[in-house]
Parts: C-alpha cells; structure tokens; sequence
C-alpha cells in the first residue's frame, strides 16, 4: 500500500480506480481547496472518509485558501498503479504521430515522479522503465507526479534493449539522448512515431542502448551551464517534439 499526501494524486486515483483507494484522512475540519473536491469524490465512490481536526499535521492551520494543497491536510492509502504487459503499451493506431519515453535506469524517485507528471501534460502515450537499478513507483513518484502515474501507462521490464527492438516491430522510431551526439533534437522529424530513451542521473544511457537507438541527439546548451538532471532534460526534450511544426 501508498500512502499518498499530494491531493491531486488522490484526485487522480479516484478517478481511474477509485477501488484502490481504500482510506481517505483529512487533518482538517474544512480542508478547502483541492481537498474538497478529493473528499466529495471519495465518497461518491463509497471510500471510508476519516476526519480528525485534531491530528498533529494539521497544527500549521489549514483553513482553506492556499496552505490547503499542502500535504499536511490530509493523506489517503491507495494500492499502488500496476504496470502493463509490454505488448499492450504500443497503441500506434490513433491517427497520427505518437510519442513514448524509456527511462534507461533512472534511479531517484523525485526526478521518476517529474517525468511522470511530464508525459501527462504533454501526451505521452506510455513509458517504458528498467527493473534493475531503477526506482519503483511508490508513493513518492505517485506524489511528485501529481497524478501522471495514474494517467499515463507504464511498462517494467527486464531487458531495455529487447523493449526498444519491440518498439520499432511497432513502427516506433527510437530516439537516444546523448550530450555527445552530433545532430540535435530540434532536427528530428515530426512525421512519425518516437520514443524517446532518457538515460542515468549520472552515467547517462548505457553502450547496448545507445547502439539500439535508430538516431541519436543532444540538447545543446545555449548558456553557462553545460547540462540538466532528467526530468528537466526530459521536460525540455518533450516541449520540442510536440511543438507544432512551423
């Protein structure tokens, strides 16, 4: 079991699987805000709804207004999202061009979350993320993500690079970020499918990766600072690749 504190997660799981969500505590009589659209939901799915003023998170004083999206207003017990068998995360048949990620053994659970919460908010159709030397979605993810671990489809999968060949048998173009790369992501076509390979917080993405990629990019810089961790690189990337073409 989780235990979510981020409203908008909780939010996010009653709506797609209101079931799993099997506590809901309020650490305020009148939490306001996002937390009142949690609670309704809750119980318009038949979820146990706990609320005690008086617990000790709620001692800053959530009154309504903004300290209510905080996480001390309440925290809710939720099963955690499954993944999906591999062969299910390939839907190329909706009309147009589509975008997946592959995370290569991202390890920390804030940067997993942030990416989670990028693929919902630009559209990504799914993600594909090692088992080995990898963060878990658990209940940090589950909040940093803000809801994008319940919208959007995830794979876990033992072998990244059998995962990238499936890929492209599903005419999915696999795209590799590597800061050595001569080409840069501004000059990928928008034509088609893409999945695109983040690597490492700290080793980036590994040989046997970069050698299944059908191109490789980079990001360049265009200030001081020679590179981003990879939910910013991440962010940056995604904003390019579903940019209307001019």
């Amino acid at each position: 079991m989780l235990e979510l504190r981020n409203p908008h997660s909780i939010k996010a799981a009653l709506e797609t699987r209101p079931k799993a969500v099997k506590l809901l505590r309020i650490h305020a009589e009148n939490p306001g805000g996002p937390w009142d659209a949690v609670v309704s939901l809750a119980r318009e799915n038949g979820v146990a709804v706990r609320i005690d003023a008086s617990d000790s998170r709620s001692s800053r004083g959530h009154k309504g207004g903004r300290d209510t999206e905080r996480t001390g207003a309440g925290s809710a017990t939720v099963e955690p999202p499954s993944p999906i068998p591999l062969e299910y995360l390939w839907n190329t048949d909706e009309g147009s061009s589509g975008l997946w990620l592959a995370l290569d053994q991202v390890q920390d659970p804030q940067n997993l979350g942030a990416v989670f919460r990028l693929a919902g908010f630009f559209g990504v159709r799914g993600i594909v993320l090692t088992k080995d030397r990898s963060a878990s979605v658990n209940a940090t993810v589950c909040d940093v993500s803000a809801g994008g671990a319940e919208h959007v489809p995830f794979a876990v999968i033992a072998n990244l690079a059998q995962a990238m060949e499936k890929a492209q048998q599903n005419q999915i173009w696999v795209l590799g970020t590597c800061e050595r790369a001569e080409s840069t992501i501004h000059t990928v076509p928008r034509d088609r499918n893409w999945m695109l390979v983040l690597g490492n917080e700290g080793t980036g993405l590994r040989r046997l990766t970069r050698e299944r990629c059908d191109q490789l990019v980079s990001l360049p810089p265009l200030g001081a600072v020679p590179s981003l961790n990879v939910a910013t690189a991440a962010s940056a990337c995604l904003a390019i690749l579903t940019a209307p073409a001019i």
